[in-house]
């Protein structure tokens, strides 16, 4: 039987007022039944590895200070990615995005670590380089390569850097990128779905997952194989 698709909460699940990429919105993740939850890391300028999605909050730029100065600052704490490999080993599976390069020598042990785990691990990224980076540093881990602003050669860089999967946005998705995904052997794994727009593709077996802030209509939309 083919399994059921991935349904990944993107950033968490924070449709509901909670603030995204924070421990809560991890942990309703959970309680809302998502396989995975994608999350995204930058380093302070302290050199912390922290989940943060924007560059800044206001003018209040992450690797500008540490942590403790960032919260001081903007009155908000993001939690660091050790903090968070460790609540999640053996209860869910993490996506990690990786929005910057020049840390993989001090991430590629605890994402190691994390993967020897039971815990499913795939780590992502728009930036080419830093995969071939963490692919020659630590080949056991599973590559995902984003996209969003072109499909142009997405196997061949898929293939360049060591990526088993491919992550375009909804808004480049049809039929010919799903094709050759799958002509390709590359896992399809779809980002901004909304089941209300793009429900068909859960009924796709050559779609491996979708990352979604709305966890629970995708699972509703997802029909059993």
């Amino acid at each position: 039987m083919t399994s059921l698709p991935l349904v990944i909460a993107h950033r968490g699940v924070h449709n509901t007022g909670l603030t995204e990429n924070t421990m809560a919105a991890f942990q309703a993740s959970i309680d809302a039944g998502a396989d995975m939850i994608e999350l995204d890391v930058r380093r302070s300028g302290a050199g912390e590895l922290a989940i943060l999605h924007d560059h800044a909050i206001g003018k209040v730029a992450l690797d500008s200070c540490s942590l403790d100065e960032f919260e001081a600052r903007t009155g908000f704490r993001p939690p660091l990615l050790a903090e968070v490999l460790g609540w999640a080993r053996g209860r869910i599976g993490l996506d990690v995005e990786l929005k910057e390069d020049g840390y993989v020598e001090e991430l590629a042990p605890l994402l190691l670590d994390f993967a020897r785990g039971s815990s499913k691990l795939m780590v992502t990224s728009f930036i080419d380089p830093l995969l071939t980076q963490l692919h020659e540093r630590a080949p056991a881990l599973h590559l995902g390569l984003l996209f969003s602003w072109t499909a142009d050669r997405f196997e061949q860089r898929a293939y360049a850097c060591g990526a088993k999967t491919v992550l375009p946005e909804m808004k480049l998705v049809d039929e010919a990128i799903v094709a050759s995904a799958a002509n390709a052997r590359l896992e399809l794994i779809v980002w901004d779905f909304m089941a209300a727009q793009h429900g068909a593709l859960l009924s796709d077996p050559r779609v491996k997952g979708v990352i979604t802030d709305d966890v629970p209509s995708a699972l509703r939309a997802r029909p059993a194989r």
